[in-house]
């Protein structure tokens, strides 16, 4: 069985990597970063279900139902394809936070577009008033007075049909004070563990799966939702030239090639991959160290990289076979942010030796989506004095990422052979120093291969 490409290649693939401190960006990051006491960012998605969103912080989310479950992969299958289709159009799962709300647009074209998945023929008088709300909630944060509704319609067959409606937004002034008082009414009703400011939702007697869960304490007695200001003047718009033109495009683009592996951890920690896609763990992992840095550090800088212009910081479509977990890009380029407790920052010529990881991650990321340079942000929790918390590594790829794209496709290659033979001790080894944790460390191996390991 190959090695799928050892520690020994991917060490010489880290010493052809470029690395170039970046300040600029480094003090722009720094500058939009979030309090510590600052209180987390509720989503569009919360405020249009206030009391689900309640119940969910504070109880969980509820078991998954496997019908609603394989409806809703399903759907999120549809996404990733029409994205990696829609690609020339615009950026793609755009985020971006507003004061203490944030927002993920599934395309930022010349307008707003939000994509829903479900029955076909769906023109501009029957929409779904959710998805109305959503679209002129993301229009009202972006201040785009118009947006774009596209439907696909996926029980017809494997073809979905397209419908598209733009949307036309009248008053995106009285959209925002919506959003503000439900922002208010939430963060009220978190704060005092109480729903009970909060109206019923649309979903209550309609199969509400926290009813079904037994996580919420509703009784059908609540207040019952409120309109929506702004939106009894909305402007509806069939465009049945850009659902041709789209549905065309879907339909020429290629079915996503499942990879092997779902993570791109995988692929850098094969033998771990391994084994935890082959069997029950050995133990239960060992409780996790008393947490190392100050609350929330990684959300405070992704929040900081929301907080700039929308469509800054957007999800890129793979170019081929890759992962299903995303990459984010930041201004153009694949990004990774990464936390650290050290108290002496990075430099440069040091990563390669001290987090060769943090390199093989983004490197992998940048050849997932035919890149061939990005951005390690690295986040540190007590910085010397005078430092900024935030560096920026730009990072180069030797001969255009290929090398990076070869080394992925041969380790998937080698952990679906060792799943097919029932034996991962060929794959290459984790470094030595994840061994202490991990959960299958009495069987696999890594601790005695430490000198195959990759630091």
């Amino acid at each position: 069985m190959p090695d799928g490409g050892g520690a020994l290649a991917l060490a010489e693939l880290l010493r052809d990597v470029r690395l170039v401190d970046a300040p600029a960006p480094a003090f722009e990051i720094a500058a939009r970063l979030p309090r510590p006491d600052e209180p987390r960012g509720l989503s569009v998605s919360d405020l249009l279900g206030p009391r689900p969103a309640f119940w969910r912080r504070l109880r969980g989310s509820p078991p998954p139902e496997p019908g609603r479950e394989r409806r809703r992969e399903a759907g999120r299958d549809w996404h990733r394809r029409f994205g990696a289709a829609m690609a020339a159009e615009g950026a793609f799962e755009v985020r971006f936070r507003r004061g203490g709300i944030t927002g993920r647009l599934d395309l930022l074209a010349d307008v707003p577009v939000e994509i829903k998945t479900g029955s076909p023929g769906r023109g501009p008088e029957d929409l779904r008033p959710e998805h109305v709300e959503q679209l002129a909630s993301y229009c009202a944060l972006t201040d785009r007075p118009s947006g774009r509704l596209v439907t696909l319609g996926t029980s017809g067959g494997d073809r979905p049909a397209v419908t598209v409606v733009d949307l036309a937004f009248g008053d995106l002034g009285a959209i925002a004070d919506e959003l503000l008082r439900r922002e208010r009414a939430l963060r009220s009703a978190l704060a005092d563990a109480r729903p009970d400011g909060l109206e019923r939702c649309r979903w209550y007697g309609r199969g509400c799966e926290y009813r079904t869960a037994g996580l919420c304490d509703c009784r059908g007695t609540e207040a019952e939702p409120s309109a929506w200001p702004g939106l009894g003047s909305v402007r509806r718009t069939a465009r049945e030239e850009i659902a041709r033109r789209w549905a065309n495009a879907l339909a020429a683009s290629d079915e996503p090639t499942p990879f092997v592996v779902p993570r791109f951890s995988e692929l850098i920690y094969p033998r771990r991959g391994y084994f935890a896609r082959s069997g029950p763990a050995d133990e239960p992992p060992p409780a996790p160290p008393q947490e190392r840095f100050s609350t929330g550090l990684y959300e405070r800088v992704a929040a900081a990289l929301e907080r700039g212009p929308v469509g800054e910081l957007h999800r890129l479509p793979p170019a081929g076979p890759a992962p299903e977990e995303e990459v984010l890009a930041w201004q153009g380029d694949p990004c990774l942010v990464r936390t650290s407790a050290a108290s002496v920052r990075l430099m440069p010529r040091d990563v390669r030796e001290r987090a060769p990881q943090y390199l093989a991650d983004l490197g992998l990321r940048c050849a997932a989506v035919g890149a061939s340079r990005g951005r390690l942000v690295l986040a540190y929790d007590r910085p010397g004095p005078g430092e900024s918390p935030i560096q920026v590594l730009e990072v180069e790829l030797p001969d255009g990422g290929r090398p990076f794209r070869r080394l992925a496709l041969e380790r998937a290659s080698a952990i679906d052979a060792a799943l097919a033979a029932g034996d991962g001790s060929r794959l290459p080894a984790c470094p030595a120093w994840m061994a202490e944790r991990c959960p299958y460390r009495s069987r696999c191996g890594c601790a005695a291969d430490a000198g195959r390991s990759q630091r």
